[in-house]
């Protein structure tokens, strides 16, 4: 169970290196301000919608996880401290494990301090909020943050530089929040025999295109906290929160077996 402790220490880390402070400060700004701003000029409080509000987080909470893991074991290798650490009882799962856990405690603890003050400025101008719909919306947020920070550590542990470790980040996060939509595309294209497919796109292109963590966190908000109900399997909340853990565990599965077998 030393990945505990490892997690534990990388939380801590960030909460002395006030990386944990500054991380929150940028999202009650992000997320506090602009609830303050739209509350106090609705003419009707009561009929503002919350978690339109929050929408900013689809692209502020992965970008953060990005960029406050990208470093978690690169840069430590880098700098040779990964050595040391590896000679205490540490064995090399317990580090990315600790780490992927530690980051995304770290990032969420950010995120959900920037969500709880807006929340409470959103409820002292006259909001309601549903208890229900604002508890899968914080399971929601907490998933997508860890996806990236997962994802980050990841990457991370595969790169031999924080340079490169920061460059895979950034083309990750470009391929999930703008160019995933094209995947199924360049996989049609290609069983087309590399010419344009024509009609509408089957099933399986579908399925592919929901996987994104973006569009999974996307269709756990319409169907989880909106309420509507998905015409199929991949547009139903519980798809959409399944591939929500399967991109916070995965990614930390692939960095281990890559990290395993790495000169360090």
């Amino acid at each position: 169970m030393n990945w505990r402790v490892m997690a534990k220490k990388d939380f801590l880390d960030a909460h002395r290196k006030w990386s944990l402070g500054t991380a929150a400060v940028g999202f009650v700004l992000f997320l506090a301000v602009p609830t303050y701003l739209g509350m106090s000029h609705a003419r009707n409080p009561g009929t503002v919608d919350f978690f339109g509000q929050m929408g900013i987080l689809v692209f502020f909470a992965p970008l953060a996880g990005l960029m406050m893991s990208y470093g978690a074991i690169a840069a430590e290798r880098e700098l040779g401290s990964l050595k040391l650490l590896l000679a205490l009882p540490y064995t090399r799962r317990d580090v990315i494990a600790g780490k992927a856990v530690g980051r995304a405690a770290v990032v969420g603890t950010a995120t959900f301090v920037g969500v709880f003050a807006a929340t409470a400025i959103f409820i002292a101008f006259g909001g309601s909020l549903p208890l229900v719909e604002y508890v899968a919306f914080l399971v929601l947020v907490f998933l997508l943050t860890a996806a990236y920070t997962s994802s980050a550590v990841c990457l991370s542990a595969a790169s031999p530089t924080s340079n490169r470790a920061m460059a895979t980040s950034v083309g990750f996060f470009l391929l999930t929040f703008l160019g995933w939509s094209s995947v199924p595309l360049v996989i049609r294209y290609v069983l087309n025999g590399f010419s344009s497919p024509r009609g509408a796109p089957p099933a399986w292109a579908n399925v592919i295109d929901s996987l994104s963590p973006v569009k999974a966190y996307s269709t756990g908000m319409d169907t989880l906290v909106h309420g509507n109900v998905g015409s199929t399997f991949y547009h139903t909340g519980w798809f959409a929160l399944l591939v929500l853990v399967a991109w916070a565990v995965i990614p930390v599965v692939l960095g281990y077996r890559r990290f395993s077998s790495v000169d360090i």
